[in-house]
């Protein structure tokens, strides 16, 4: 085509040259700069990946592992920062020793409780009563070294060891003015003596027996007693108890049987006695108690003559009195 000047123009290689530069301007582009999307999803990657490997402690299996993995595979390809929030909780929150449960590989096993241990009978290095009177232990290399005692469990005094009851006596013995020995089968014949109160709510008293017991003191300044309180009057509130605080120790308690219908109590040792002259009189160790402990037990008063069987364990001093 011929222009008005008469030169020569050619529309095909303009309209190429305009395409080429058109392309040129766009390749320029895509390969050096990046969209405010791409940079703000790079930034918040780089956020990302940065606080989840960084912020997790460990990146093993686990919590605190996944939190660190989640991290760095969200920093390098979205900007959602869900690693951050999890490989946190892998450094700061994890339960284990080392900082994060993923790679201590467990939630809490610095804990350092004993996990067997010897109980009650820590620090037992002779054999020892349990606090129920049922067993017998004592602490061995770490470990509660326990024997059943069918027949209950006979308490000793320091250092002996205590041993478990048979199912007959064989160290009765009275030969002072009261027994200073439990029997080793823990039977014993039961009475009654002292003061007490009634289920009716009525005061009985003992013309045999002046009612202050020889363990007075002792059961006032351990509150079992209110302070200032008379003999009677301490017996009577106690109410459950027994003698022989000679034999078993003064406040011992005691659980107190009857084999023949299974009815059982705790009472404590508040007075000495009986004396040995009744108790070879029948040739047998002899539990004097009170009123309450006779009539739960075998529904009245008994006498040695009776031979009224009683089994007696020494219990901890914690157990309350009072029928089982």
């Amino acid at each position: 085509m011929l222009s008005r000047t008469g030169t020569m123009t050619r529309p095909c290689a303009t309209l190429l040259a305009i395409l080429v530069a058109a392309a040129a301007c766009s390749s320029s582009s895509g390969a050096g700069g990046s969209s405010p999307g791409q940079d703000a999803g790079a930034e918040a990657g780089a956020e990302a990946g940065s606080s989840g490997s960084g912020g997790s402690s460990g990146s093993g299996s686990g919590s605190g592992g996944s939190g660190s993995s989640s991290g760095s595979s969200s920093g390098s390809s979205t900007s959602s920062g869900s690693g951050s929030s999890s490989g946190s909780s892998g450094s700061s929150g994890s339960s284990g020793s080392s900082g994060s449960s993923g790679s201590s590989g467990s939630s809490g096993s610095s804990s350092g409780s004993d996990a067997g241990g010897c109980g009650e009978f820590t620090g037992d290095t002779t054999p020892t009563c349990s606090g129920d009177g049922n067993s017998l232990g004592d602490c061995v290399g770490g470990a509660a070294d326990i024997t059943a005692c069918p027949n209950g469990c006979l308490h000793e005094p320091a250092p002996q060891a205590s041993t478990c009851m048979g199912t007959t006596a064989t160290n009765f013995s009275c030969t002072g003015s009261y027994g200073t020995i439990p029997v080793d089968d823990g039977n014993y014949y039961l009475t009654e003596f002292g003061c007490y109160v009634d289920s009716n709510g009525t005061v009985q008293t003992d013309p045999d027996d002046n009612c202050i017991p020889s363990c007075l003191s002792q059961a006032i300044a351990a509150g079992l007693c209110p302070a200032g309180s008379t003999g009677p009057a301490c017996e009577e509130h106690i109410n459950y108890y027994t003698a022989d605080g000679a034999r078993f120790g003064c406040l011992a308690r005691l659980r107190v049987t009857n084999p023949a219908n299974g009815k059982a109590l705790i009472a404590v040792a508040l007075d000495f006695g009986p004396g040995c002259s009744g108790e070879n009189k029948v040739s047998h160790a002899v539990l004097d108690a009170s009123g309450p402990v006779d009539d739960y037990l075998f529904g009245g008063p008994e006498g040695s003559s009776d031979m009224a069987l009683v089994h007696v364990v020494q219990v901890d001093d914690s157990m309350p009195l009072g029928p089982l």
